[in-house]
């Protein structure tokens, strides 16, 4: 899905200011609607893999086992391989703030499911800096190269 947008022309009066300002706020819509659109998509696809992967999770009897253990499992690899979110697991090159996003409520909604709330503190260990900054960047170029500037 593109995204196209009109060169803005310079604003030498009053109209020519709200009519540039109004083809900014259109363009600001389009871009947010394109990243709403693949967080909704992420939600759509989370955990995908639990269920296509449901007899490697049966066979490896995941639920009985420790979280090392669990994450030593062939589904536990094969899951975190073919899930994005799973950033501190395996963080894919091309990480990018949707990935982030679904991150961040998987382990919310998680937590308060599972335990009742969250701790401020254990949302520190959601993801490193370093991460953050890639997603920031990567999300960047993935936006920059959805636009279709038109004269």
């Amino acid at each position: 899905m593109s995204i196209k947008i009109k060169k803005c022309p310079a604003a030498e009066s009053k109209e020519d200011y709200l009519i540039a300002q109004a083809m900014h706020v259109s363009d600001v819509q389009k871009g947010c609607a394109f990243i709403a659109n693949k967080i909704i998509e992420a939600g759509i696809n989370h955990d995908y893999s639990k269920i296509s992967l449901l007899d490697n999770y049966i066979g490896d009897n995941v639920a009985s086992k420790s979280g090392e253990e669990v994450r030593a499992s062939k589904w536990y690899q094969a899951h975190i391989t073919e899930e994005r979110h799973h950033l501190n697991a395996r963080c894919p090159d091309d990480v990018n703030l949707i990935d982030v996003i679904e991150l961040l409520i998987d382990c919310t909604m998680a937590a308060i499911a599972r335990r009742g709330s969250l701790r401020t503190t254990e949302t520190t260990d959601f993801i490193s800096m370093d991460i953050l900054e890639k997603a920031f960047k990567n999300t960047v170029e993935m936006l920059k190269n959805e636009i279709i500037l038109e004269e």
